[in-house]
């Protein structure tokens, strides 16, 4: 069982950007936080998002990369995976269009994003982050590191959160949903964590 005291650890190593062993989980099966993750989606163009997809491959995560192409990836590889699985998860780290479009095309399989996290990088370096949805990771996200390296703070989030408890059917918040337009601001580089559910 998650508890805020769990939160607040997994937010002070993700800041410090070093991950220990904190016992977040509590079943009686032995159940790895990435198992309620049906795919992680990253753009390969991006190091941050490299980053992200190496730390949940490394935690036994499926990931796929979107390539240029989001209908390609939906229809013929994640829309049939979540239709059969209803409680599924998909987790990402992308630029805006991939998941406005994402967004979208979870709506046929009546899924919805229930935490983003924008990610805004200037040309200095430095980035600022604004999370909406899930408030236990929204109070996390506020400690993402502010320069090189959140990528894999994100992914360690994700892959250390327990979804298991999570109510995610039928009409719920709507914060985290179409927050931001597809574009990025000018001169600067706007990736979004996400999830959908």
């Amino acid at each position: 069982m998650v508890n805020r005291r769990t939160v607040l650890k997994i937010g002070a190593t993700a800041l410090t950007g070093t991950v220990v062993n904190v016992p977040v989980f509590q079943h009686a099966a032995s159940t790895r936080p990435h198992d309620a993750l049906q795919r992680a989606v990253f753009d390969d163009r991006f190091a941050e998002c490299q980053a992200f997809a190496t730390k949940l491959e490394s935690a036994g995560a499926v990931t796929s990369a979107v390539r240029g192409d989001v209908a390609k990836l939906w229809y013929e590889d994640l829309r049939a995976s979540l239709s059969n699985n209803k409680r599924a998860l998909l987790a990402g780290l992308t630029d805006r269009p991939a998941l406005f479009c994402l967004e979208e095309l979870a709506r046929d399989v009546g899924m919805r994003v229930i935490f983003r996290a924008d990610h805004i990088t200037e040309q200095n370096g430095h980035t600022q982050h604004a999370a909406v949805g899930l408030a236990s990771l929204v109070a996390v996200a506020r400690n993402l590191p502010q320069e090189n390296g959140f990528g894999r703070a994100v992914a360690a989030l994700f892959s250390q959160f327990d979804f298991s408890g999570l109510n995610i059917s039928g009409a719920g918040d709507t914060s985290a949903q179409k927050r931001t337009g597809p574009f990025s601001p000018e001169n600067k580089t706007a990736l979004v964590s996400w999830l959908i559910a």
